[in-house]
């Protein structure tokens, strides 16, 4: 497993909580020394988009038990910085959309809605 999943692996916090059918949610803690704020930035450190995209994916493949490569990312949006200590629930609902299944996930924090996105993936080794 790539160095950085297993970090996010091990700042999980609590269980995974089913929150429907096809809804699934469990909250991580990023410690200061997590390798996802190295370099972003010094002095004023903040989870990037992409580990942010990655917590989703870790949790979205820990939930299916299958091995996924991202293909799109639709929707983004980064309202709220997130950084060192806080507790960020990830949650992601899966449904249809033309056809394909998509993964809409939030994360959020205390304070309120720090990201949104959709996801499509393809499982490793299949072609898109």
């Amino acid at each position: 497993m790539h160095i950085l999943k297993q970090e996010i692996v091990s700042s999980v916090v609590g269980q995974k909580t089913e929150t429907d059918v096809d809804g699934v949610k469990r909250c991580y803690r990023f410690g200061a020394d997590f390798i996802g704020f190295a370099g972003h930035f010094p002095g004023y450190p903040i989870l990037p988009a992409f580990v942010q995209l990655l917590t989703a994916q870790t949790l979205i493949e820990e939930h299916s038990g299958r091995h996924l490569e991202l293909v799109t990312v639709e929707k983004a949006k980064f309202h709220l910085p997130l950084q060192p200590e806080q507790e960020i629930e990830v949650a992601f609902h899966q449904r249809q959309v033309g056809g394909r299944r998509v993964y809409e996930a939030r994360l959020g924090v205390v304070e309120g809605l720090a990201s949104a996105f959709r996801l499509a993936f393809v499982e490793k080794g299949e072609s898109q």
